[in-house]
C-alpha cells in the first residue's frame, strides 16, 4: 500500500478535516490514508465547483452568485442548496415573508372555517 503523500501537497489542514470527520458520531478513529484521502478529495471538490462557477462569470471575477448559480442548478449538489443559497435582496425577502405569512393566514382561515363546517355537521347530526 503508498503511503500517504507530505501535507506539503495539500491545502487544507489535515487537523481541521480530522476533526470534522471525527464530529461524526460513526466515527471512532481516522486513519492517516483515509484523512488524506478525504482531504485530497474535498480539495478536487472545491477546485471542480470553482472552475464551473468560474466559467459563469464575467470579467474574470468569481464571485459568490456564480457558485450558488451552479448549485441551484445542478441536481448532483442538491445537497448543499440550502448551505449556499441564491443571494436576493432585502425587497425580495420582505415580499416572500409577506406571501408565506398571507399563505398561512389563508390555510389557517381555512382550517377554521373546515372545523366550523364540521362542527355544525356534527350538531345537526346529533339532532
Amino acid at each position: 500500500m503508498a503511503t500517504p503523500k507530505p501535507e506539503k501537497e495539500l491545502h487544507l489542514p489535515l487537523s481541521r478535516v480530522k476533526t470534522i470527520m471525527k464530529s461524526s458520531p460513526e466515527v471512532d478513529a481516522v486513519g492517516a490514508e483515509s484523512l488524506y484521502l478525504v482531504t485530497k478529495v474535498t480539495e478536487l471538490f472545491i477546485l471542480d465547483l470553482a472552475k464551473r462557477a468560474f466559467k459563469n462569470s464575467k470579467n474574470n471575477l468569481l464571485e459568490y452568485k456564480h457558485i450558488a448559480e451552479v448549485v441551484q442548478e445542478d441536481d448532483s449538489l442538491d445537497f448543499l442548496r440550502e448551505i449556499i443559497p441564491r443571494k436576493i435582496t432585502v425587497k425580495q425577502f420582505k415580499e416572500l415573508m409577506a406571501r408565506k405569512a398571507k399563505a398561512n393566514s389563508d390555510d389557517s382561515s381555512e382550517e377554521s372555517s373546515s372545523e366550523e363546517s364540521s362542527e355544525e355537521s356534527d350538531e345537526s347530526n346529533q339532532e
